[in-house]
């Protein structure tokens, strides 16, 4: 008996390929500690957007001077970059490769990269700045 008969089948294809996939121990970390690494950014910027400038550096690729400041907001580009890559990551974990482990692992292990090179670059630019 179907107790969800309105839920689709391929959605629930995707759920049962996900806690297989979470049940690894490595990608079951990284999960972890990317949505960790995510709150704390997030957090971080809530408490610490009260005294930020008006003009925070951003754009490191640009020549020294006005062109590198950016609003404030633009600091939300870091933790939402890693989700997003988490995000697509894990679409592509699921739909792709999840016959593959070692891939999946790769894709995982990228996101940790990814979440952990935004979380020092945001804890940077806030040291730098206040």
């Amino acid at each position: 008996m179907n107790i969800f008969p309105h839920i689709p089948p391929e959605t629930r294809r995707v759920t049962a390929t996900w806690n297989v996939i979470k049940k690894n121990w490595f990608i079951g970390v990284v999960h972890k500690f990317v949505i960790a690494l995510f709150i704390l950014s997030v957090g971080l910027l809530v408490w610490r957007f009260p005294v930020l400038p008006p003009g925070v550096p951003i754009w490191f690729s640009r020549p020294w001077g006005e062109d590198r400041l950016a609003s404030p907001y633009w600091l939300l580009l870091l933790p939402a970059s890693s989700i997003v890559w988490y995000g697509i990551d894990l679409l592509i974990g699921i739909y792709v490769t999840a016959e593959y482990l070692i891939f999946t692992q790769m894709l995982f292990l990228s996101s940790l990269i990814v979440s952990l090179l935004s979380f020092i670059t945001l804890i940077k630019i806030l040291f730098l700045v206040t």
